[in-house]
């Protein structure tokens, strides 16, 4: 069944506020985003988000680069401390509207999921836009998924237990990757997709827009609006259904875990992608996270939600890197 619509009761978690608010201050701190360079704005919000990518679990980390379509793809190599290898592999795309963020703002994040799921996560530096246009970040983490399904050995990964996730635009592109394997007769190169909070649909006119797209919110409408024109303005691809997802044909794909945060603009986009997945005759799964807002997973410092989601997802990833292909 599809997960329940928003209903006109939704209330932010307090210990989420907590995170939102200082997320919010620190950025208020800083001259317009108008008025800056892209790479200035990228440069204060690594700062802001810096202390929310520290603490948690203690992993060991290798920086390497792959060869991609177009030159080098930095990747980050994250492993819990005392993992044996070979080591079932996340391959995880952080979130950023294609334009924002890094393996270094999602650390934390990618830590806990080391940690909570016993695989090795493996965060993917791609290209962001407006500079590099679609299908460029797309094509890069094609290529990050193939170097590890033919040479995971090489990097102490079974390449027969390869999970793609991400959040936010991360998950978009996870989603994409899979629907590129598939088409391309490798499908079985991914064992399993954990999507949270997936940017998947550009209709800005449902409820849960309305209700949580609005100024002050930590993702508003107007912001997912511009980042889809980062990531394809002046390009023949914004209905591309590699860039919608909800817009591509999505049979035969691998098993998916979706994280809703109730509380965020992008949850109807999610739960009507949730049924057409599940109509498509996948194995979905999904669970809406009541009081939880975009980009709540980078709150589990102070976070009991967001805590019980990584147990939730590591859970689920633990299962299918266990189970047969």
């Amino acid at each position: 069944m599809p997960p329940a619509q928003s209903s006109e009761s939704e209330d932010i978690d307090g210990e989420i506020q907590q995170f939102i608010s200082a997320i919010q201050a620190e950025t208020a701190k800083h001259p317009h985003f108008a008025e800056l360079a892209i790479a200035d704005q990228r440069a204060i919000l690594e700062a802001v988000r810096h202390p929310w990518s520290q603490g948690g679990p203690e992993a060991s980390r290798e920086d390497v680069n792959i060869t991609g379509p177009a030159g080098r793809i930095p990747i980050r190599i994250i492993r819990a401390q005392g993992a044996p290898a070979p080591q079932p592999a996340l391959v995880y795309f952080h979130g950023g509207g294609f334009t924002f963020f890094s393996t270094r703002t999602h650390d934390r994040v990618m830590r806990e999921y080391a940690a909570r799921s016993g695989a090795a996560v493996i965060g993917v530096d791609y290209a962001l836009s407006p500079e590099a246009k679609f299908p460029v970040a797309l094509n890069e983490a094609v290529a990050v998924i193939d170097q590890l399904a033919e040479t995971g050995a090489e990097f102490g990964i079974d390449p027969e237990r390869i999970a793609v996730g991400g959040d936010s635009a991360g998950a978009n592109l996870a989603l994409a990757a899979s629907l590129i394997l598939r088409d391309r007769g490798d499908g079985s190169r991914v064992r399993a997709m954990l999507l949270n909070y997936g940017f998947f649909d550009a209709d800005f006119s449902t409820a849960s827009h309305r209700r949580h797209g609005g100024p002050g919110e930590i993702l508003t409408t107007d912001e997912l609006a511009g980042y889809l024109h980062n990531y394809v303005g002046g390009t023949p691809h914004g209905d591309h259904p590699l860039v919608l997802p909800i817009r591509a044909e999505l049979h035969d794909l691998p098993p998916s875990f979706h994280a809703i945060a109730q509380c965020d603009p992008l949850a109807d986009g999610i739960r009507a992608m949730v049924a057409k997945m599940e109509a498509a005759g996948n194995d979905v799964s999904h669970t809406v996270y009541e009081g939880a807002t975009h980009s709540f997973l980078e709150a589990v410092a102070v976070s009991r939600i967001a805590d019980r989601a990584f147990d939730e997802a590591s859970a689920w990833l633990r299962g299918h890197f266990s189970g047969p292909r």
